[in-house]
């Protein structure tokens, strides 16, 4: 070939570029445009934000008017209500699950059945796991030097604290992000009024009473929204149809609620109580990073549903989340990381200063914590129990070696951001492995069916 022969060729290729790039990059923009990607995050974002200043609002009230031994027990039994509430959140997937696939297929059935039925047997084990609060409470008090009152006043909120996440979770499904969002705002914000004013009249049981308050007001306000659904009274089945994925997101729910709390638990264990109340309020402040990323999975969860219930890949979704989630934990590691001493002194008081220096390496575990949510929700769209080979292990290694290695609060730091670590990077090379699977099998079929390897003109991600 001549040189001018080779000069037209290479022109040729590089404009055969162009219309495909322009193409590709059409393709995201219709991903993230026609998804509202951006505007559902950062109503789900604001809510969060919201939330979240009224949750440090909150515990920054609390730490002040407490000292750290007192502070430690009431955050110790907020930690052990959230891990026994998992569970229930787990409802909250199945609930947007089938919520989204019935948007998809456009029919309301499946969706209105299980949101009653499950609203009635979360209500009634709520009760049962009080009740059985309550008897155990002897046992935990020694285990976590707890006063009893403390464990009865947060046993009376767990009824409303199960059911209370179906009801998300149909909004969610519905992708109605401002209710979704509003319903947690407005939680954050009954818990520091139920908190402060109970709590100015009896201490720590009365913060714990007014948080039990909170949440069966909001429980309520979300069942006057969803009235009209729940009027609704189809004749079907509403548990075996559930059984089926709550086999496999109930297990991996629970894993994210380990992680998340295990190491709170274990040093209010083995440490002294004024060592415990400050790694608490250093958990309480760094966790924030953590539950931005879990408002990014919240919106991520649903759209992944409704896109695989109309044959569609969600693969392009998940990569905007994942970004969304390391460019928050980034700014969040930059802000504590130089002002870590003021922002425990303002979150804190002075009492709790001495544990500052431990808040930024918290951080960088709860960025970990955060993408690994994004992983596990990405996971559990697809309702089959494979990632859970990678999750259960990786999580039970955490206490495993919280349990060997806590000599130090350094080192209960260091452990709990490798643990985490490893959690991210298994989830995430599962995922790479199960994608460039499934576009394998694509491309098979495709070529088996005698379909042309030309990009398309329209690329759904």
């Amino acid at each position: 070939m001549t040189a001018a022969g080779r000069s037209i060729s290479g022109a040729n290729l590089d404009n055969s570029l162009i219309p495909a790039q322009a193409s590709h990059w059409r393709g995201w923009r219709a991903l993230v445009g026609g998804e509202r990607v951006f505007t559902h995050n950062f109503i789900v974002a604001s809510g969060t934000i919201a939330a979240g200043g009224l949750g440090v609002l909150f515990q920054s009230l609390v730490s002040h008017r407490l000292q750290p031994a007192d502070f430690g027990a009431v955050f110790a039994v907020l930690s052990l209500i959230t891990l026994i509430g998992l569970p229930a959140s787990a409802f909250t997937l199945l609930m947007a699950r089938e919520t989204s696939r019935d948007r998809a297929s456009g029919n309301q059935e499946a969706s209105t059945v299980l949101l009653r039925g499950g609203n009635r047997a979360l209500l009634v084990a709520g009760l049962g796991l009080g009740a059985a609060l309550v008897l155990a409470s002897p046992v935990l008090d020694r285990f976590l030097a707890v006063r009893t009152e403390l464990l009865i006043a947060a046993a009376a909120g767990l009824p409303f604290g199960l059911a209370l996440p179906l009801l998300l979770g149909e909004f969610q499904g519905e992708q109605r992000f401002v209710s979704f969002a509003a319903l947690s705002t407005g939680q954050a914000a009954l818990k520091l009024v139920g908190a402060v004013a109970l709590g100015s009249m009896w201490g720590p049981v009365g913060i714990i009473a007014g948080i039990s308050v909170a949440g069966a007001a909001v429980y309520l306000m979300g069942l006057l929204m969803l009235r009209k659904k729940l009027s609704i009274r189809p004749r079907l089945p509403w548990w075996r149809p559930a059984a089926a994925y709550l086999a496999v997101v109930l297990p991996s729910t629970l894993a994210l609620g380990v992680l998340l709390s295990t190491d709170v638990l274990l040093v209010k264990h083995f440490f002294p109580t004024k060592v415990a109340g400050e790694y608490a309020a250093v958990a309480a402040l760094g966790r924030a990073i953590f539950w931005g990323a879990t408002g990014v999975a919240a919106v991520l969860f649903p759209k992944v549903v409704f896109r695989g219930a109309s044959g569609r890949s969600g693969s392009a979704l998940v990569g905007v989340s994942l970004f969304l989630v390391g460019v928050g934990g980034v700014a969040g590691l930059a802000l504590v990381s130089f002002g870590s001493r003021w922002l425990l002194l303002a979150f804190a008081g002075s009492a709790y200063a001495g544990a500052a220096m431990y808040l930024p390496w918290y951080a960088i575990g709860m960025i970990f914590l955060g993408a690994s949510a994004v992983l596990i929700a990405t996971h559990q769209t697809r309702g089959t129990p494979g990632f859970l080979a990678v999750l259960l292990p990786l999580t039970a290694l955490e206490p495993i070696l919280l349990l060997l290695l806590h000599q130090s609060l350094w080192q209960v730091v260091a452990v709990l951001d490798a643990s985490l670590a490893l959690v991210a990077a298994g989830l995430g090379a599962l995922y790479l492995v199960q994608e460039r699977r499934g576009l394998a099998g694509h491309t098979v079929a495709a070529a088996g069916a005698g379909v042309s390897n030309e990009a398309p003109a329209e690329v759904t991600a």
